[in-house]
């Protein structure tokens, strides 16, 4: 077991009890546990890549772990119209889109590309807007639109690499 992955077995203990706080309405509480889950997560990354110690075991949870707690505090902020029911449910639509399209690929056994720079910058701005929101910081929904407008090009840009994978592999 390699220290990314302890730190990202962590992460994923915390969801829970994220979950309760966040279903108890101790926001407070709750943003401080998904602020730890945000850097627990930019840590491990950087571990895994600095100590050399990525594995596949990590390529699995981590992605898991990031997922679970962005789609749950989505959901939850979605329904109480913190953020934008509708662009929840577009953000979570692609997300889903997207898993269908890799989990395909996977099993063609075609190359899933990492994410990009403007992937990372979309999902840096949804997990900050989440933030925003727990905390009741005006203007959650900017810089989560804003998020959602990036995950969109970025998911578009997903799309047309895939589609030229297709072509390539006569798949």
């Amino acid at each position: 077991m390699t220290i990314p992955n302890i730190i990202t077995l962590i992460r994923l203990v915390i969801i829970p009890f994220y979950t309760y706080f966040l279903l108890t309405q101790k926001l407070f509480i709750a943003a401080i546990l998904y602020g730890i889950a945000a850097i627990s997560d930019i840590l491990d990354g950087y571990l895994a890549r600095k100590l050399n110690q990525t594995s596949e075991l990590g390529k699995i949870i981590d992605p898991i772990a990031d997922k679970l707690i962005v789609i749950i505090s989505l959901v939850y902020l979605g329904y109480k119209n913190i953020l934008p029911l509708w662009g929840v449910l577009i953000l979570l639509t692609k997300e889903f889109l997207m898993l269908l399209v890799g989990l395909f690929f996977l099993i063609k056994k075609v190359e899933i590309i990492s994410s990009k720079i403007y992937g990372k910058l979309a999902m840096v701005l949804i997990s900050i807007s989440i933030l925003m929101a727990l905390l009741s910081i005006p203007f959650q929904n900017v810089v989560f639109l804003i998020g959602l407008v990036i995950s969109l090009i970025a998911g578009i840009d997903y799309l047309f690499f895939y589609l030229n994978n297709l072509k390539a592999n006569k798949i």
